[in-house]
């Protein structure tokens, strides 16, 4: 985010307070453990490393393929990590070289944040999109059943509900992946359903405050458009809480409050940012390709149910014939084969009539 921006808290941004951020029984599963992140350079993983630290695993191996930012991680965390550190740079995409990490470092706990994520990009590359969402995920998942991984954690979003993008398509499928996973394996496999996250690189309070800090009009869709948030602390606790519950082959989703509407977002970050500039400029530019006016939670067949941590739900189903992990990968495989044959629209239409179906 942008200087500006930084000296606000994220609670003062999104005009709320967080949940409580109190983790239970987590130190216990985390600590002295080996613990793998895929990702780990990223708007959430980096943030998910340094709590990982203060819970004090017995070695974290991470991974992420993007050189500059794995090396400011590496830079911000010095020498003397409290803990043993692995720095693997690998794309998911290289099933190779993933096993043989896993093969030598043996992790107990995964969490796997490497993915495409930005909805306009996933419409225009639909092919990468799925090698790395699907393709990528279903490596890991495969490699950590392979070397007996313990807990694996996926996160998800809630654009996998009623999906109308690529992007949203390739997570309700990796939903779908993961759970039957949980069956199908020894290893417990659980996945977090996210929002939008305060923090992340490339979201809208990012695009916005970098308009206001230019003396640009801001840019957004629609007046009416709106988006459900969290705080980045509020996300890497979700994940934590995830891996460290009891049991595994769950959907957690954060408890998100009321969804905020967009425009009034950007009023009140120009407010914040620049209080003696007069009326906040605002120019509507329509909706992009996948992107929808309003988040949904939950589908027609789901229910949030309470749990034990304090702002965190679990996601229940009400479909009792979802596929198992072996027909998940045939259609997985499927849709890799029309990916890398470039049947563009053919790959386009299939992934979300096959992620709609399943909801």
């Amino acid at each position: 985010m942008t200087d500006g921006v930084r000296g606000f808290s994220q609670e003062e941004l999104l005009a709320r307070r967080s949940s409580p951020l109190e983790l239970v029984a987590a130190e216990e599963w985390i600590s002295g453990r080996r613990i793998a992140v895929t990702g780990a350079a990223g708007s959430v993983g980096a943030p998910l490393v340094h709590l990982l630290l203060q819970l004090q695993p017995a070695e974290l191996l991470l991974v992420d393929h993007h050189e500059h930012t794995f090396f400011r991680l590496r830079q911000e965390l010095g020498p003397h990590a409290a803990v043993p550190i692995q720095w693997v740079l690998a794309d998911v995409r290289d099933r190779r070289k993933l096993e043989m990490v896993f093969r030598r470092a043996r992790p107990e706990v995964v969490f796997h944040l490497a993915a495409y994520k930005h909805v306009p990009l996933g419409e225009e590359n639909p092919d990468q999109t799925v090698e790395v969402n699907l393709g990528g995920t279903r490596g890991l998942i495969e490699a950590a059943a392979e070397f007996d991984v313990r807990r694996f954690v996926y996160p998800s979003s809630d654009k996998a509900v009623n999906p109308p993008s690529v992007y949203g398509s390739t997570k309700k499928i990796a939903e779908v992946l993961t759970i039957a996973a949980d069956r199908a394996f020894s290893t417990g496999f659980s996945v977090t359903r996210f929002v939008n996250i305060v923090g992340t690189r490339g979201s809208v309070i990012e695009t916005l405050s970098a308009q206001i800090a230019a003396g640009k009009p801001l840019t957004l869709t629609d007046p009416a458009m709106t988006r459900y948030w969290i705080t980045m602390p509020e996300a890497t606790r979700l994940l934590v809480q995830t891996a460290s519950a009891p049991e595994s082959g769950i959907i957690f989703a954060p408890d998100p409050g009321p969804p905020i509407n967009l425009a009034e977002m950007a009023r009140h970050l120009f407010r914040l940012l620049a209080p003696d500039r007069g009326e906040c400029p605002i120019q509507f530019i329509g909706p992009r390709p996948g992107e929808r006016m309003h988040e949904i939670l939950l589908s027609d067949t789901e229910a949030a149910l309470s749990t034990p941590y304090p702002g965190i739900v679990r996601v229940a189903t009400a479909r009792g014939d979802l596929p198992g992990y072996q027909e998940t990968s045939r259609h997985v495989d499927a849709l890799l084969e029309m990916a890398r044959s470039g049947e563009t629209e053919l790959l386009r239409r299939r992934i979300l009539d096959l992620a709609n179906s399943w909801q």
